[in-house]
């Protein structure tokens, strides 16, 4: 029998998607949600970081992450700062990590039509043809395992 498949983090499944908006605590700091810890993360300017983390939306935050000044470690660091930054999210709360683990064996695909085919899989058709490194889905499926040890 095939396993089950979460192939798009919204609707029931919205609390699979970094835009969740549930604080979390990361580096000492709180963060409105996992896309703002994720995107602050990404610079060590101190006002581009005020800027990531007091932005309204996970969108604005993305935006602003866009625009900042990479640190220099970026590549090599940010598939662990998104692993740590989405363990933060389930080990801190409790409901969303019995959500995580009620997927059981099912494959998580960050499923989306923006064109990530590094953190999920874009379905456009402009995609169609790309398989996505599906890298957050990964990365849920791991802190899942660890999660259920």
């Amino acid at each position: 029998m095939p396993l089950k498949e979460i192939n798009i983090f919204d609707g029931e499944n919205a609390f699979l998607s970094n835009f969740l908006e549930r604080i979390i605590t990361f580096d000492n700091k709180k963060f409105r949600t996992n896309e703002h810890a994720f995107q602050w993360k990404k610079t060590l300017n101190s006002h581009e970081q005020s800027l990531i983390q007091n932005a309204k939306t996970p969108g604005q935050s993305k935006r602003e992450g866009r625009n900042c000044t990479l640190r220099k470690d970026w590549e090599q660091i940010k598939k662990q700062v998104m692993f740590d930054i989405v363990m933060a999210k389930f080990s801190q709360h409790q409901d969303l990590k019995a959500k995580l683990l009620a997927t059981g064996d099912a494959i998580l695909i960050e499923g989306n039509v923006w064109h990530d085919n590094t953190w999920g899989n874009c379905t456009c058709n402009r995609c169609i043809n790309i398989k996505g490194q599906n890298l957050l889905g990964l990365i849920l499926m791991q802190v899942r395992d660890l999660l259920n040890k």
